[in-house]
């Protein structure tokens, strides 16, 4: 990109109005972009709405290791874990669980590793400086985020996340009861044996209205909303990009994808291969009590679950399906573990459900995003693939694509996160 055209304002359309669709509209409008966002649903409604709040600045660990590849027969057969492989869906699924397992090995998972730490080390900085042109830095709150085990067996399982951290220099300590007692003291002190404690991530106890405060700010410095479903992107001759909804085409500089899940259509069209799936996972929303439960998110791995206070309740969060993008929700396993909630957190038994909710993680097999410019056509930049991290990411995705468009240099190797590597 030459010095005229990154001075000059650009007419650039967001794909997309989650997490990652409007922290990218606030970051790109900052800078003087003519903005408009185009989704078919409420903003920050979809998969944003229903995660377990976290900003994680620790995450280095992919969710592909050989602990997790030994344990993928079970996805088959075990009708009740956590994490399911939908019979109906083996075929589609098999060219990315293929990609999964060969990402799950020793050497892979420390390169991924390496490769997130950037990312997630960025995280919390990125947030707080969109958060500051947004007026919500009040949503962030640094309480942490705190892992609890039941036994010193289910605690030596977290040895190569432990071993993965330290080499990063993850700030995290090992807790022992005494010390979760004091961080949470509604906990059943029955229900844990010692813990893991990243004291630098944050908390964001409504990431919809998160998501809405970001796209507020790009509104403030112009942006625009169209809420239409888009149906083909597609570039021109003269340089730019048509995005064509059932109602309208319209014209852009550039275009940023950040469909999340349902980004590989898009990818597709304009001539770019990725492997990309759905990892689907599923919440309980527990109505408030009297009083607060939780002070932070406490996550229970032995059990595949978090529990989060919410804005409106605790929620239960879990489940990793595969079964695409059109199957019905199934909630039989997450009903399954309320008695387990009720026992760690007995609070809960005087609250009722108020919703139970399903949505689609945007996942690629080696946990590594799509940030970058299309291979195919150097004015359409992708921003997807966020897995488990999306809310976590979505701000330094939103600066890193900023950059591009402006044409700064890269403030590290943004190699690993283009699509080209499928």
């Amino acid at each position: 990109m030459n010095t005229a055209e990154t001075k000059r304002q650009r007419s650039i359309a967001v794909v997309g109005a989650g997490i990652v669709g409007a922290a990218t509209a606030l970051a790109l409008a900052a800078e003087g972009h003519a903005v408009t966002v185009i989704d078919r649903g409420e903003v920050g409604a979809a998969t944003s709405f229903g995660n377990a709040g976290g900003i994680v600045g620790g995450a280095v660990t992919p969710t592909a290791t050989p602990g997790v590849i030994r344990s993928i027969p079970s996805y088959l057969f075990d009708r009740n874990g956590a994490a399911v492989l939908r019979p109906a869906y083996v075929f589609q699924a098999l060219p990315w669980l293929a990609r999964f397992i060969a990402a799950g090995r020793p050497a892979r998972v420390a390169a991924i590793a390496a490769a997130l730490h950037p990312l997630v080390s960025s995280a919390m900085h990125a947030h707080q400086a969109l958060a500051g042109l947004s007026d919500a830095l009040g949503f962030i709150k640094l309480v942490g985020w705190l892992k609890v085990y039941g036994s010193e067996a289910a605690f030596s399982k977290t040895a190569l996340e432990r071993e993965l951290m330290t080499r990063h220099g993850i700030n995290f300590s090992i807790l022992d009861a005494g010390e979760i007692a004091d961080l949470e003291p509604k906990l059943n002190k029955d229900a844990y044996h010692c813990g893991l404690f990243q004291p630098d991530s944050g908390f964001v106890n409504y990431p919809m209205r998160l998501a809405q405060a970001y796209f507020n700010g790009a509104l403030l410095r112009g942006a625009r909303y169209i809420q239409q479903n888009v149906q083909e992107i597609k570039p021109l001759n003269d340089g730019g990009i048509s995005v064509r909804t059932e109602q309208a085409t319209h014209r852009f500089d550039s275009v940023v994808i950040a469909t999340g899940a349902w980004s590989k259509q898009f990818a597709t069209q304009l001539g770019d291969q990725v492997s990309l799936d759905t990892e689907r996972g599923y919440h309980i929303s527990l109505a408030l009590t009297d009083g607060p439960l939780l002070t932070r998110p406490v996550g229970f791995p032995e059990k595949d679950c978090v529990l989060s206070p919410m804005h409106d309740g605790i929620t239960v969060v879990s489940g990793d399906e595969l079964a695409g993008l059109t199957a019905a929700p199934d909630f039989r396993r997450i009903r399954a573990l309320m008695p387990f909630v009720n026992s760690v957190l007995p609070g809960t038994r005087l609250q009722t459900v108020q919703r139970e909710w399903m949505g689609h993680r945007p996942s690629t097999p080696d946990s590594l995003p799509v940030i970058g410019r299309s291979a195919r056509c150097k004015n359409v930049f992708y921003a997807f693939g966020h897995g488990h991290l999306g809310l976590t990411l979505s701000a330094i995705t939103a600066q890193l694509i900023a950059g591009m468009v402006g044409g700064r240099a890269e403030p590290f190797d943004l190699t690993p996160y283009r699509i080209n590597r499928f």
